[in-house]
């Protein structure tokens, strides 16, 4: 990927402008599959990306690809329930994990002469859960992909064949948000990681989780009271970074002690916020310039601007 840019919710953003940028001439290729049943009402966004854009229609061919091949909707199925019940038991250890930790850190902060490696201990032990559940998440694709190789499945090769096609006639890729889970299902399935490569990539909203290594997903605001939680495994085009974007109504910036458990539990990946006229640049699928988004620390600031980069 010669160059990408990620984007928070579009408020004010001018995409056409994002794409010129990019210095390249002709359509792009549009992924709005996050919307589901929405997808091809795109017309606001192919007129904000200044016309003629090419949308993959990822969610209608992943529907079409499960309707005509029976055997690989019914194994994906089991799938699913398999990472269901996977999630089931690592939200069950991760909210005992985290109540355990906000115990020591109180008694940390109160001076109770608590050493300090008993509190790195305890993030610790949270870490090695999430990245436990990654690796398990990773072994169950890995295990289904080697019992149904998409290759060889005339439905699926056919799509990625024509998607492959369409993306080749075009100068950049675009990526909206959407539903991240329906979005990363989409572009795992018609293998859009591949063709990222020397076409400019411009995302935004989840748009800019799926296309990451890993999905966190917080919401500090959530009335059931769910943890942040690594939710799945992106298509891993953006090193280096947990993109979070709408953060200003999701992230609880003004408790430094959870926000510094969430950069720890990231690391050494950086937490980007992508709030509303945020913008951040990769370079070769790397963070390139930070000037413009803020960023977690993990002593639990959040940084922006000179002070992030």
């Amino acid at each position: 990927m010669r160059q990408a840019t990620l984007l928070g919710p579009l408020d004010g953003v001018d995409l056409a402008a994002e794409i010129a940028a990019f210095g390249v001439d002709g359509p792009v290729a549009l992924v709005t599959a996050g919307w589901e049943e929405g997808e091809r009402n795109d017309a606001n966004v192919d007129r904000r990306l200044g016309g003629g854009s090419r949308n993959l229609n990822l969610y209608g061919r992943r529907l079409d690809i499960l309707e005509s091949d029976p055997g690989y909707a019914d194994a994906e199925r089991l799938l699913r329930t398999q990472i269901d019940e996977l999630r089931e038991l690592y939200l069950l250890r991760l909210r005992h994990a985290l109540a355990g930790l906000e115990v020591i850190r109180r008694r940390f902060a109160e001076g109770q002469h608590r050493p300090r490696s008993e509190l790195d201990a305890a993030i610790d032990a949270v870490r090695t859960l999430d990245e436990t559940h990654t690796l398990s998440i990773a072994a169950a694709y890995e295990h289904f992909y080697a019992q149904n190789p998409p290759h060889e499945r005339p439905t699926i090769t056919r799509h990625r064949e024509e998607v492959a096609a369409i993306v080749a006639g075009c100068a950049a890729i675009a990526i909206a948000g959407g539903h991240v889970g329906v979005l990363n299902d989409c572009l795992h399935l018609c293998n859009l990681a591949a063709l990222i490569e020397e076409r400019p990539l411009l995302a935004w909203s989840s748009g800019c989780v799926a296309v990451s290594e890993r999905i966190v997903v917080i919401d500090d605001h959530d009335p059931a009271g769910r943890p942040d939680e690594v939710y799945d495994i992106g298509i891993g085009v953006a090193h280096g970074m947990v993109a979070l974007p709408a953060a200003a109504s999701r992230l609880d910036a003004h408790d430094p002690d959870r926000l510094a458990v969430l950069a720890r539990r990231c690391a050494p990946s950086v937490c980007v916020l992508l709030d509303p006229g945020d913008r951040l640049e990769l370079h070769s699928g790397r963070l390139a310039d930070l000037g413009s988004v803020g960023v977690v620390t993990e002593d639990g600031r959040v940084l922006r601007g000179a002070q992030a980069a």
